[in-house]
């Protein structure tokens, strides 16, 4: 019997078409790009490059896919075919993982349990939404015999922009609620990790979706992705990546007045106060920015720790990063692996030269291991930051790797004060077992996600929406499958 790694490799032997209208096709241009291994640098895959002439392709798939087959799914029959894709992620578990950890590189137990099957997970819970999109009758405060509802509809074709730390299960995140909801999809998956996607666009396909509810486009955002945004029939825009990106697509979205979800950058705090349960204080504000290398747009940043610990908080948090073992994410030893690209463990490593000239003392790490066996990979040791503060480019800006600025506070006012001073309102911490202080925490914390006693507890049931620059809208929960229908209000004079 062949080994999932002969699987992928099988998968991998041709260049990877995108999936237009039920088929696989190679770009209209021919041009091929290569999709490069983090852990040792080598070429894994090559993959069709596409453009807006397929993107007008797959726009047109999905439009005829929306108004003809789909449009005469049940709610039902979409909430099967939903569990049917999932049922297939599961069962392709081992491939998946596999593809997920040399295409971007997160440990292999990472890639397996969560984003792998916390991705079927996400779209079964979206498969429970779909039976259960109800509208309402209004009582009309003038009276008389008038019947008055609502019915929810859906959107229409939804163009949905993938970012590259969370390939399968952005992707899923980008496809469920649409699904569940009766609109049509072209994906656009982060060019620097597609091949998972491209992998679920065959199971999309054996799960019996009707041609050109799903389309797969591959290649460069600024082509593909202002393709999508400014095609003028494409009634839905959600994108997850970086601010300044979404800024661009929030306008060009506005000729046409497209809906836009937005989810973006975030430089969440996490308050650490001296009633806190310490060992889970500890364990939660290392995992909220070393899980997944540090590239987790809410990811815990800025760790703020109340004076009278900080130097003991500081202490066990060095020790832990000294003791954290970066390497190969298929090493079952391995706690962290590399960054997704060169040019992102470049502009890490910029960051923290950056932190250094404004006054930054380096705790921990600050380069790349020293170990030769890693040399060739995109790694870089977890690495603590001291004697910043909210003025420092290292403290301001979304750095996106492995890098912890840690920051004493004396009280509570001046603590929420200073985690309200950014742009960002993505995400928050805060541990403490103060009931009051969890209160006055949570009202006067701009940001639309705070975790209590517990850093990154998401659920796809618990909505995902960003305050201030880190986004529009919601994903996730109700919130995240509302955003995919339009209200139509109906009133029928009975006289």
């Amino acid at each position: 019997m062949d080994t999932v790694q002969e699987r992928v490799n099988q998968f991998l032997s041709s260049t990877r078409k995108m999936f237009i209208n039920g088929e696989w096709v190679p770009s209209n241009s021919g041009k091929i790009y290569e999709t490069i291994n983090p852990a040792n640098g080598k070429v894994i895959g090559k993959i069709y490059e596409g453009d807006k002439t397929d993107v007008d392709l797959a726009v047109r798939a999905a439009r005829a896919a929306f108004k003809g087959p789909w449009s005469t799914y049940s709610p039902a029959q979409r909430s099967r075919l939903l569990n049917k894709l999932a049922d297939l992620i599961e069962d392709h578990v081992d491939e998946l993982t596999y593809i997920e950890t040399i295409d971007f590189g997160s440990i292999e137990p990472l890639s397996r349990h969560g984003w792998v099957l916390g991705a079927a997970e996400h779209i079964r819970y979206y498969a429970g939404w779909a039976t259960k999109l109800n509208g309402e009758t209004i009582e009309l405060t003038t009276g008389g015999n008038v019947h008055a509802f609502t019915k929810r509809e859906p959107i229409g074709v939804c163009g949905q922009i993938t970012s590259w730390n969370f390939p399968l299960l952005g992707a899923c995140w980008k496809l469920a609620a649409p699904l569940a909801a009766g609109n049509t999809v072209i994906l656009k998956p982060s060019q620097q990790t597609s091949l998972s996607t491209l992998y679920l666009g065959q199971l999309i396909k054996e799960a019996g979706f009707p041609d050109g509810v799903v389309n797969i486009v591959t290649g460069p955002g600024g082509t593909i992705g202002e393709a999508i945004t400014s095609h003028p029939d494409i009634d839905k825009i959600a994108f997850t990546g970086s601010t300044s990106v979404g800024k661009g697509i929030m306008r060009k979205a506005a000729d046409t007045l497209k809906k836009i979800t937005l989810e973006l950058g975030g430089k969440s705090p996490n308050i650490i106060f001296a009633d806190a349960d310490i060992e889970k204080a500890v364990q939660g504000a290392f995992m909220g920015i070393f899980m997944n290398q540090g590239q987790v747009c809410a990811a815990g940043s800025r760790v703020y720790v109340e004076r009278s610990i900080y130097n003991e908080i500081t202490d066990r948090l060095v020790k832990m990063a000294k003791n954290m073992k970066v390497g190969d994410p298929f090493d079952p030893t391995s706690e962290m692996g590399p960054l997704v690209s060169k040019e992102q463990l470049e502009r890490v490593k910029n960051y923290i030269e950056i932190a250094k000239k404004e006054g930054g003392r380096i705790l921990v790490g600050g380069q790349s291991p020293s170990d030769s066996n890693l040399a060739d990979g995109y790694y870089l040791e977890p690495t603590i930051i001291a004697d910043l503060n909210e003025n420092c480019t290292a403290v301001k800006e979304e750095i996106f790797g492995p890098v912890l600025c840690i920051l004493p506070f004396d009280d509570i006012d001046e603590v929420i004060e200073r985690g309200n001073l950014t742009e960002y309102g993505l995400a928050a911490g805060v541990y403490t077992k103060d009931v009051n202080k969890v209160y006055k925490i949570v009202n006067e914390l701009n940001a639309g996600t705070i975790w209590v006693n517990g850093y990154m507890n998401s659920n796809s049931a618990v909505p995902l929406a960003g305050f201030k620059q880190s986004g529009v809208g919601a994903e996730m929960g109700y919130l995240g499958i509302e955003a995919y229908t339009k209200t139509k209000s109906v009133t029928i004079d009975l006289n």
